[in-house]
């Protein structure tokens, strides 16, 4: 295999993609309607954002790498056709990779968190950075600590793309609101339209929550899956994973009491859509998240080779690429209007 390609498949080229994708979605099909309807400049500039998602990035290829580099001896029972690190990249090269990429993406965090000027925002590119680290040498050994890591951090990546938005729009908060208050109703006090900001940059934080919680509990149950078809190199190895430790078949029921959790939470907004008259984004919901999450309920009870897990892994990477795509049809259905 030509290195370059062996690097790109190494670093999980098609996941850092979405990656990227999840971030930039988050910026200008949640909060950059949010603010247009409202005649709200975003605050972080473009260059500073793709920054910011570049350091993302990077800090995830990072990852891949080192998970690689320590998890050779699994792989080689678990996806002997997959392995890279040791075959077409020496190890040394793809410890000095991680360790390369690692800190770009400090510095450029560093950059960023200078730049929106709160240097203390980089302590969350460091940990992960820590974080993805540790995963590799223990914590993917330890019963569900691995699966909880991975998710949390799944979990930042459309959280920091919100919070650093919001938090400049905080930092300017009394600029905007001298500029809004033009728009108000005649005699509308200061103090009163600070107020509308507040409200309409909660909303906003609450939209970007509840996308970092479809990640995490998304990401979650895809970790736990990926758990059962590996199964096999994972028990060889002494890795106490939650499907060698306590069996498939609790890991299997916690992972649709997790599926089943997401369905009773899309529930949820599915009836607010409905108040609100929302069809369009029901309609999304139910054919894009709800019929898939009952799908892979239902195929979990049935699984039970390799080839069963990693067909669910698969469809499962699908609903997530699907709760990402939706941030468009959120868009449209706010500014359709406009």
């Amino acid at each position: 295999m030509n290195p370059f390609i062996a690097f790109l498949k190494l670093i999980r080229l098609p996941n850092l993609l979405i990656i990227a994708l999840t971030q930039y979605v988050v910026r200008y099909a949640i909060i950059y309607p949010f603010l247009t309807i409202n005649s709200i400049e975003l605050k972080m500039s473009n260059l500073d954002f793709f920054l910011l998602s570049l350091s993302t990035v990077m800090i995830a290829a990072a990852g891949y790498i080192i998970n690689d580099y320590f998890d050779t001896k699994v792989d080689r029972v678990n996806r002997p056709d997959k392995i890279i690190v040791g075959k077409y990249i020496k190890r040394r090269w793809a410890m000095g990779s991680h360790i390369v990429i690692s800190g770009i993406a400090m510095i450029l965090a560093l950059y960023v968190a200078y730049d929106i000027g709160n240097i203390k925002l980089a302590i969350i590119q460091f940990l992960s950075i820590g974080a993805l680290w540790y995963y590799s040498v223990s914590f993917k050994k330890r019963v569900f600590i691995g699966n909880f890591v991975v998710a949390i951090l799944a979990a930042l990546v459309p959280l920091v793309a919100g919070y650093y938005e919001i938090l400049m729009q905080n930092n300017f908060a009394d600029e905007t609101a001298n500029t809004l208050i033009f728009y108000m109703e005649e005699g509308t006090s200061f103090d009163d339209v600070r107020y509308v900001l507040s409200q309409i940059l909660n909303n906003i934080w609450v939209w970007i929550i509840g996308f970092s919680v479809f990640a995490f509990l998304s990401n979650l149950a895809r970790e736990i899956i990926k758990d059962m078809e590996d199964y096999e190199g994972d028990k060889k190895y002494y890795s106490n994973t939650l499907a060698v430790v306590y069996g498939k078949p609790k890991a299997k029921r916690i992972t649709q009491l997790i599926y089943l959790i997401m369905m009773i939470l899309l529930g949820i907004l599915q009836y607010q859509q409905l108040v609100s008259h929302d069809s369009t984004s029901f309609i999304y919901f139910f054919f894009a998240l709800q019929l898939p999450l009952g799908y892979l309920i239902y195929k979990l009870q049935h699984a039970t080779e390799k080839t069963d897990f990693t067909a669910l892994s698969k469809f499962a990477k699908f609903l997530m690429l699907s709760g990402i795509l939706y941030t468009l049809v959120f868009a449209y259905t706010l500014l359709v209007d406009l």
